[in-house]
């Protein structure tokens, strides 16, 4: 059997980490886990990318790519879960994968939602148009057959050209497709009398390994959910598919309270108070808000003079160490350069 790819990647995340978050915040990342640490992580140390693109992955499953990683002598354990990448790993790393240039796990969460309507969707229309009303639906999902139903009534496209107008959007994008073979995607619609196949059914036919498969498929969705957000006319149909799975992530809730009670002039300490939480919490929400809202002001919370010269400090140290920064900025709070970084950090 073929070297995971997950491994590949895994390996990618902790070299990007550079020893300075434990082996568990890749573990985080990629399951998706929507805590204001791993969300401002991903920013912050550029892996925004793989952000819930392997949400099945279980703790178990984890720890045994960290072992076999260990073993072939990829990275090594500088403390306890604190793991660097060796000379060796590093060698692993030079093989590019372009493919992953169109992986978008932060900004297409909902690339699987995506994926069950449109493959529902096309053997819908494919049955319409043989007029075929017997048929097993492809996707169980009950909200994701309600969703087709009510896409029928308002698409605004009579049903027996509806299968003619989704394969020629379709086509429109995968002929303009040229570093991911479509193939990864085609292969599993299904349509009148043909089925398609299963996730180990397409990675055995094209001879992938399962985990390079399942990124391929993934940066393939992302890549036609990024064109059909960007030019919706040249994809009517497919836009109604996207239209409610919008990029921008919601707040957490807990941060959503913060908010609240932020814009009714109430300061962090009497924040804490009223919600009985520490102001490290929140000063984890304002982090988070000025990470999701572009135009939040962050000169409430640390003045113009001191963004400048953390920015400056931050752009003479190649970690993403706060401490680091903070020798540099001495006088600043560890706060205030969370606060910088988040809203600055990958301004030069």
């Amino acid at each position: 059997m073929s070297t995971p790819f997950l491994e590949y990647v895994v390996l990618h995340c902790l070299h990007k980490l550079n020893g300075e978050r434990t082996i568990y915040s890749i573990y985080h990342l990629l399951s998706g886990k929507k805590s204001s640490q791993t969300i401002q992580d991903a920013h912050l140390f550029q892996l925004t990318k793989f952000f819930k693109t392997y949400s099945s992955i279980t703790r178990n499953h984890f720890d045994e790519i960290v072992k076999s990683l260990v073993e072939q002598s990829l990275i090594f354990e500088t403390d306890e879960q604190y793991y660097v990448v060796t000379e060796t790993g590093l060698e692993t790393l030079k093989p590019t994968y372009p493919f992953l240039s169109f992986l978008d796990g932060w900004h297409f969460q909902e690339g699987e939602l995506f994926w069950e309507r449109l493959s529902l969707l096309v053997q819908v229309a494919s049955h319409l148009t043989e007029h075929e009303a017997k048929y097993v639906p492809i996707q169980r999902n009950r909200h994701v057959q309600s969703w087709v139903k009510s896409f029928l009534r308002q698409c605004g496209v009579p049903r027996t050209k509806l299968s003619r107008t989704l394969y020629e959007e379709l086509v429109a994008y995968f002929t303009q497709v040229s570093v991911i073979d479509p193939a990864v995607v085609v292969i599993r619609l299904t349509g009148f009398q043909a089925i398609g196949l299963t996730e180990k059914q397409a990675n055995d036919t094209l001879g992938l390994e399962p985990t390079l498969y399942h990124y391929q498929f993934y940066a393939l969705i992302h890549d036609m959910m990024n064109k059909i957000q960007s030019n919706r006319t040249s994809y009517p149909l497919l836009a109604i598919v996207l239209s409610d799975l919008q990029t921008k992530q919601p707040l957490t809730e807990s941060t959503k309270k913060t908010y609240e009670l932020l814009n009714k002039g109430f300061s962090l300490e009497e924040i804490g108070k009223i919600r009985n939480l520490k102001v490290n919490t929140i000063q984890d929400h304002i982090v988070e808000l000025a990470l999701q809202i572009d135009s939040f002001d962050i000169t409430p919370f640390v003045d113009n003079e001191k963004i400048n010269h953390i920015i400056a400090a931050k752009n003479k140290t190649t970690s993403k160490q706060l401490r680091y920064i903070k020798e540099l900025v001495p006088d600043t709070t560890y706060f205030e350069i969370r606060l910088v970084m988040t809203k600055y950090g990958d301004e030069q």
